[in-house]
């Protein structure tokens, strides 16, 4: 199960990581130096390293929070927000098509059988709210676009919601990054991270259950 996944390399990420940079409030000023060197002659590369990653998220537990975040903290607001949409996008695409396109048998050696089982049952209720509220929440966002192609959704519409609501996505998770890096604030890149993402899965724990 995509969540299962995400929470597990979360958890060790956060612990050995992220938690002493919010407890200990080590400066940033360190990465910030590094990264924005480099980043100022490699954008291309960083660039392309986030939108493969943010693309094989339906396959690989790549927790985009903390993507999408380091994202604005190397790329900055504007060149990230672009950066992160068009990763995001793809990724949604590739979970459409397995869904839609992908035969059965093939569509689960792709991805686990309890995976695929999971997002046939999520067909059950599946709709435009639970695509829209489901693009933040790590592992759902990938379960629905798979949901979405096993329903026959028209890709027109589908990439219309998805296309709109990841744009907003991308804004916020690279703004908090490049705060983050401008403020040399520990507390706002663990919020993009780790607080924000958490928060996301909450609510729509809460207001939809697919």
């Amino acid at each position: 199960m995509p969540i299962i996944k995400w929470t597990s390399f979360s958890i060790i990420f956060f612990t050995s990581i992220l938690l002493p940079l919010f407890f200990l409030e080590t400066p940033l000023s360190t990465y910030a130096d590094t990264a924005l060197a480099w980043a100022g002659t490699n954008k291309m590369a960083i660039s392309l390293i986030v939108i493969v990653a943010l693309t094989a998220d339906v396959i690989l537990p790549v927790p985009n929070g903390l993507t999408n975040t380091l994202s604005g903290m190397s790329l900055g607001w504007s060149l990230s927000s672009i950066v992160v949409w068009i990763g995001l996008n793809l990724g949604a695409c590739i979970g459409y098509l397995i869904g839609s396109i992908a035969a059965r048998p093939i569509a689960k050696k792709i991805i686990s059988d309890e995976e695929f089982n999971d997002a046939e049952k999520a067909l059950k209720n599946f709709n435009t709210l639970g695509l829209i509220l489901s693009r933040p929440v790590p592992g759902f966002a990938e379960l629905i676009t798979l949901s979405a192609g096993l329903s026959n959704m028209p890709f027109k519409n589908f990439i219309s919601v998805v296309g709109i609501t990841n744009l907003g996505v991308a804004i916020v998770f690279s703004g908090i990054g490049a705060a983050a890096i401008d403020s040399n604030s520990s507390f706002l890149a663990f919020t993009g991270a780790a607080v924000l993402p958490a928060l996301c899965y909450f609510f729509y724990k809460k207001f939809y259950k697919s």
